[in-house]
């Protein structure tokens, strides 16, 4: 091959080349521009939501109707719940208080725990996770150190827990003040707000309701109305349909919605880890809503298996 053929020969493998990593680029981007603003897929995991939807099965779910509109009650829908008290922290650490009782907990270069033995070495470090960003709207529970009863060792009094939220300017800085008993140790506890996986359940109650779960029926009261109305429920099967039951470690069965929150529940209310049995981390106190920002969307169809193709439709009540 000549040499002006074998330059030609080139500068075509090279445009070949340019233009399917153009054409990938542009791929990639409508692929995720679809994921984020108008379906995106999930895998169904566990059985809560049975017979709606059944364990291992594949859903789209539709996002751009949330963009637009608002979530309504009967809405299947794909979320983050809230942290509960089995989700692990993401760092405890201890912090010492001054004379005034006050003191400064340092986020900025925290190790997790889990992954110190890999951070202890420097190459290794720079390749594994060794640090997690504490964010704006973690969680942080702190308490005191007391001596143990008939003991010189140490223990943290949990029951005089204090609970802060990380705002925008304390992530910023990787510092946020506390304040506590002067001159105590104190053990403090970070959280994501968020739950580590996503869930789906149905909504029962929006923002301005009032749910009630009495002898295993389900009722809401709506903003404005004076009495409830048991709603009904032809998504349950006959195991569930008025078996709906709150746990034991819950200290209320009436929940009021407040404002960019929801009330959600499992079809397969016998077997679902909804809005009726969530705690916060540490203080064990009931967290029964879904934040608006932790909702991705709306379920719209079962994808697979194929032969169980369907749309899944929103409820009425």
């Amino acid at each position: 091959m000549e040499r002006g053929g074998s330059s030609k020969f080139l500068k075509e493998i090279g445009l070949f080349l340019a233009d399917i990593l153009y054409n990938a680029i542009i791929i990639i981007i409508l692929v995720i521009l679809i994921r984020s603003f108008l379906i995106s897929p999930f895998r169904v995991v566990g059985s809560s939501m049975a017979d709606t939807l059944q364990n291992k099965e594949f859903i789209l779910i539709d996002k751009l109707s949330y963009t637009v509109g608002d979530v309504d009650r009967g809405d299947p829908i794909v979320f983050l719940p809230p942290a509960t008290s089995k989700d692990a922290p993401k760092f405890e650490e201890f912090v010492e208080m001054n004379a005034s009782g006050d003191g400064t907990f340092d986020f900025s270069e925290l190790l997790k725990t889990k992954d110190s033995q890999y951070c202890e070495n420097a190459l290794l470090s720079i390749f594994w996770l060794c640090k997690e960003d504490v964010e704006e709207n973690d969680l942080v529970y702190y308490a005191p150190q007391t001596a143990a009863p008939g003991s010189t060792a140490m223990q943290t009094d949990w029951a005089k827990v204090k609970k802060l939220e990380i705002d925008k300017n304390s992530a910023k800085k990787g510092s946020i003040l506390l304040e506590g008993d002067a001159d105590k140790t104190y053990n403090v506890r970070v959280y994501d707000s968020m739950g580590p996986e996503y869930f789906v359940k149905r909504v029962i109650g929006v923002p301005g309701d009032t749910v009630k779960i009495d002898s295993g029926r389900v009722y809401v009261k709506r903003s404005g109305d004076d009495d409830f109305m048991q709603i009904d429920e032809p998504f349950l099967n006959s195991e569930n349909l008025n078996r709906t039951y709150i746990g034991q470690r819950q200290r209320q069965n009436v929940y009021e919605v407040p404002e960019g929150h929801y009330f959600v529940l499992g079809d397969n209310r016998n077997h679902s880890n909804d809005s009726r049995s969530w705690l916060e981390p540490v203080t064990q106190d009931s967290f029964p809503f879904v934040p608006e920002a932790n909702i991705s969307g709306k379920v719209l169809i079962v994808l697979w298996p194929i032969t169980d193709f369907r749309f899944i439709g929103s409820a009425e009540f």
